[in-house]
């Protein structure tokens, strides 16, 4: 689960949330979703995290057909050497059977799907639709957001609610709600060893993203920056785009001798062992 030798860096650009005047370089569309993509490819992403904007007011959107078309055009701009993976978050506009409705409809290579935004459904019907997902190729990948999220998980996996062994999980640092959250703390060696997962990765907020970034690296963990959670660099200045972010953390692993993933690593990281 551990492999200090394959990093991935994920960038996740936009969200579901932010606009223009949050920063100016918040892709909104396919085209700059792509530019995005290629700038944050040269600087050493090998994945992006992706969210799609209705054209009319810029809301999130769960659309098969704008996804289509930022997928064409991510894959036109990286000569399809950018892993991609959609994004099902409801943003409390979609219902669980609408989120996997789109992730059944688009059929994308990979799908982030947040757990606790799944557990209202019977465990029958969540069963089924992994089922579907493996026998369509899509990877998914589970969003934890603390202990008890890391707990459901495991006893979906022990149950085989979810069908395999482990899956690709993401774990929010730093976001604190009534349940609690992960934080910096929680990333120790002792702690990530209990986890059952094909592989894990992090995302941490502001200011702490960095830091939370090289704690994950060190411990062979893969890395989620950019945009969606956070525009300031190390130093605390504004980062003038999502490449700079990436960079950032690019050179952080080359100078602790840390690899990063390539698109082929990459895809391999993110399959289920299922």
């Amino acid at each position: 689960m551990n492999d200090k030798e394959n990093i991935i860096i994920a960038v996740a650009p936009n969200g579901a949330r932010k606009m223009k005047k949050d920063h100016p370089e918040i892709p909104l569309n396919a085209i700059e979703s792509a530019q995005t993509a290629q700038a944050c490819l040269a600087a050493g992403a090998s994945m992006i995290h992706l969210h799609v904007r209705n054209p009319e007011d810029n809301s999130h959107s769960l659309s098969v057909a704008l996804y289509q078309q930022a997928i064409d055009a991510i894959h036109a701009s990286c000569n399809e050497r950018m892993f991609i993976q959609v994004t099902s978050e409801a943003v409390g506009i979609y219902s669980a059977e609408e989120q996997f409705e789109m992730i059944h409809a688009l059929k994308p290579k990979a799908v982030s799907i947040g757990l606790r935004e799944i557990k209202s459904l019977k465990n029958n019907t969540i069963h089924e639709h992994f089922v579907k997902m493996k026998d369509e190729d899509i990877h998914p990948q589970i969003i934890l957001y603390n202990q008890d999220d890391l707990d459901e998980y495991h006893a979906w996996l022990d149950s085989k609610v979810l069908p395999g062994n482990a899956y690709p999980i993401l774990l929010v640092i730093g976001r604190p709600n009534t349940e609690g959250s992960f934080e910096n703390s929680y990333l120790i060696k002792e702690n990530i060893e209990k986890i059952k997962a094909s592989s894990w990765m992090i995302c941490a907020f502001g200011e702490n993203e960095f830091p939370a970034a090289k704690l994950a690296a060190n411990l062979g963990g893969h890395i989620r920056i950019g945009f969606e959670n956070n525009s300031v660099l190390d130093d605390g200045s504004d980062a003038k785009d999502n490449a700079a972010l990436i960079n950032q953390i690019a050179e952080y692993l080359k100078s602790e001798n840390l690899k990063s993933a390539d698109y082929t690593q990459t895809t391999k990281l993110m399959t289920p062992d299922w």
